[in-house]
């Protein structure tokens, strides 16, 4: 199935040859954002499949679409989780937006003892991930999980190898870990100045962790985010 640029998450069942319905965001998204005529062709996808439809209608209250061709999504070969500190909204959402588009599978934020910001607005985050996997080309969403403590998130741990980013200028560099891609890779970013003292004899005593710098540069906690899920899918599928 040949790609197509302009792309829309939806949650209906996709199936060749029926036709599809838009709400009125999608529509207005359709017909004001994307332009698009009676005719023109673009690609509908939800978490199973993902479709190329046609435009039949696009009436302001609502569009529809003819499907035409229909391919299941393929599974991630990779699956690693970003643990992070909550922090301010927009450079949060700058963050899951962009490691979106890496091709993060799952994000978990953490409350650390630094953590400045104890709120966070999960489906604000899920809307801003859809919107960069509709860019990106993405097919799989990732997962988004509840906030919970730091506490909680070392009992639960059961990744194959954790990555944490610390400021200590003793530790590998990130882009010197050996990772696979058949790995189930955790990275976790601290909040704004670092973990605490108690948090990184934790981290440092858990099965599997590697602690890691990002550089000698001090990185914002969202940089950091996309620095070293970057670096991390450059290395599993670069080995």
């Amino acid at each position: 199935m040949n790609k197509i640029k302009n792309r829309i998450f939806i949650t209906s069942n996709l199936k060749a040859g029926e036709t599809v319905s838009l709400g009125d965001d999608k529509s207005h998204y359709l017909n004001n954002v994307l332009r698009c005529k009676i005719g023109d062709h673009i690609s509908l996808f939800n978490e199973k499949s993902e479709c190329i439809a046609q435009v039949v209608s696009n009436a302001k209250n609502g569009c529809k679409l003819k499907l035409m061709e229909c391919k299941k999504n393929e599974i991630d070969k990779h699956k690693i989780t970003l643990f992070f500190s909550p922090i301010k909204r927009t450079p949060m959402e700058f963050m899951v937006q962009k490691c979106t588009e890496i091709g993060i599978t799952s994000f978990q934020p953490v409350l650390m003892e630094r953590t400045n910001n104890k709120k966070i607005n999960l489906e604000r985050l899920k809307l801003i991930s859809i919107e960069a996997s509709e860019q990106s080309n993405r097919v799989n969403l990732p997962l988004f999980n509840n906030l919970i403590s730091i506490r909680e998130m070392i009992k639960t741990m059961c990744h194959d190898k954790l990555i944490f980013c610390s400021l200590e200028k003793n530790n590998s560099l990130i882009n010197k870990i050996n990772l696979s891609l058949n790995e189930s890779i955790g990275i976790i970013i601290g909040p704004e100045g670092d973990f605490s003292p108690n948090e990184l004899i934790d981290l440092g005593s858990m099965k599997n962790s590697v602690p890691v710098t990002l550089g000698s540069n001090i990185l914002k906690s969202e940089t950091a985010g996309v620095v070293a899920s970057s670096l991390v899918m450059n290395s599993i599928y670069n080995d």
